[in-house]
């Protein structure tokens, strides 16, 4: 009987782990200086975009993320979620992810929330929206859209500062604290309206991969390539007759040098073009 017992404990702290967003509250920090479960832009010495700070919503810590300048260029700060960036466990579907922020921006920077769904490897659903600037801490809620019936596996949360136009620029900052989910709001998701857009990669900086995430409004001839800043194609990520939906992308770097490189989407009429950094 005891052995029953323990054995329906152990389920049960795991099935709670598993419907949980993990050091959601940035409690817990490493020696590395990044919060636990979390992968942060941080690469020092060289540089520092994600900071431990006692300035919290609630707690004792908060996570604070400054754009900085290294070499030529601005990096902009990124937080995602697992310790490698590459999503933590989940066993639901939720509704909506919510939070806690506070966000400076400079000229045309934005700050960006992303939760991406995956079963098996593959994309099921997900939300993403831009956040207005604030001085004091503003709850935000992100629905969540799926596109299959699936229960996910994993979920990969992505929050980061970007410039609309280029290189996002120093000044701005992002507070970001007690992370949950939560019911759906009544503010629609960017990623969910089926319009045609293309959002900014993340990681950002990357190394050696990253994921883009795009959307088509109607079904079109899709066409999604990388280039390098002669203008070279690097890569053709997409090449084909799509349906209106949502879509993901991974892009793997291997054999390309570090730099400034472009990804642009065609669809029909349609063409935007958003930079990204290869830094090993």
């Amino acid at each position: 009987m005891k052995s029953y017992f323990t054995l329906f404990v152990v389920l049960l702290f795991n099935s709670l782990l598993l419907s949980q967003i993990l050091n959601s509250g940035f409690e817990e920090w490493n020696s590395e200086g990044n919060p636990v479960y979390w992968k942060a832009t941080n690469a020092p010495p060289s540089y520092t975009t994600i900071t431990q700070t006692s300035d919290a919503h609630s707690g004792n810590w908060a996570v604070e993320g400054n754009v900085i300048t290294f070499s030529v260029f601005t990096i902009g700060p990124t937080i995602i979620s697992g310790e490698e960036g590459n999503g933590i466990p989940i066993n639901f579907r939720p509704e909506a992810i919510h939070g806690y922020y506070k966000f400076t921006s400079i000229q045309d920077d934005y700050l960006q929330v992303q939760a991406n769904f995956k079963k098996n490897g593959v994309y099921i659903g997900g939300g993403a929206n831009n956040l207005v600037p604030t001085n004091s801490y503003t709850e935000f809620g992100i629905n969540i859209s799926y596109i299959t019936e699936d229960i996910p596996d994993s979920v990969l949360i992505a929050i980061f500062i970007v410039s609309g136009t280029g290189f996002s620029h120093v000044g701005s900052k992002m507070f970001i604290d007690d992370l949950f989910w939560g019911s759906a709001t009544n503010v629609e998701s960017e990623i969910n309206s089926l319009d045609f857009k293309l959002n900014q990669n993340f990681p950002n900086p990357f190394n050696p991969s990253t994921s883009i995430q795009f959307a088509i409004g109607s079904g079109q001839f899709v066409a999604l390539k990388v280039y390098d800043v002669l203008g070279n194609e690097v890569a053709s990520l997409v090449n084909e007759e799509k349906p209106a939906g949502n879509y993901e992308v991974d892009f793997s770097a291997a054999g390309l040098a570090s730099g400034i490189y472009f990804y642009q989407l065609q669809a029909g009429s349609f063409i935007e073009t958003k930079q990204m950094i290869l830094l090993r």
